[in-house]
């Protein structure tokens, strides 16, 4: 499928369409019926739109545009589902792009709030925290994501049990059916990999 059709969908060349009896419902409902022309018409049409609602919300330009890639291809997929007889093509594709900049920025949100309290808990210094997490500066969200997923199952397991929800050496030890020192060596033995992994 060529075109504006598919992953480089922001590589195609605009189609001129003139201004005149434009109409996005037709376009949009040919599109539907698979109308590869009529989907880049629709493309020259909106896409400065929804790039601008996108950047709206979520600020980013390289963010706004993969939104808008997203909803671009979302339209070339669900275009069979837009009722004309419930609103007009153009707001339909609008809503459609505003839900991905949404749910993009609220992903983003939470995964950052998730590592924003990894980090925090990490380099807290509680009385029952491993020594060894006190001298960790991890101040890359992505990097730490990224050696997080590194360690073993059972790391994981004892560190988000320790640092996420703040449970103690005792409490992480009866929740995995392991013993104190098991758990203070598994959670050393984290710390220990991910500074490794974080270039500490």
């Amino acid at each position: 499928m060529g075109g504006c059709v598919g992953e480089k969908i922001f590589l195609c060349t605009v189609v001129p369409v003139p201004s005149l009896q434009l109409d996005a419902t037709e376009l949009l409902l040919a599109t539907a019926g698979g109308d590869v022309a009529a989907f880049e018409q629709l493309f020259g049409l909106l896409h400065k739109r929804v790039y601008g609602l996108a950047l709206r919300v979520v600020v980013d330009p390289a963010l706004a545009e993969d939104v808008a890639h997203e909803a671009f291809l979302s339209v070339w997929h669900s275009a069979h589902s837009f009722n004309p007889d419930k609103g007009s093509a153009e707001g339909w594709v609008l809503a459609m792009a505003h839900r991905r900049a949404v749910d993009l920025l609220r992903s983003r949100q939470s995964q950052n709030r998730r590592t924003d309290t990894f980090t925090q808990q990490m380099q807290s210094t509680g009385a029952e925290e491993p020594a060894d997490s006190r001298a960790l500066q991890l101040d890359e969200h992505a990097a730490l994501a990224q050696c997080f997923a590194g360690l073993t199952l059972k790391q994981r397991e004892a560190v988000t049990l320790a640092y996420f929800q703040g449970l103690s050496y005792k409490q992480v030890a009866e929740r995995l059916g392991a013993t104190h020192s098991a758990i203070k060596t598994r959670l050393r033995d984290a710390m220990a990999s991910l500074r490794r992994c974080m270039g500490s």
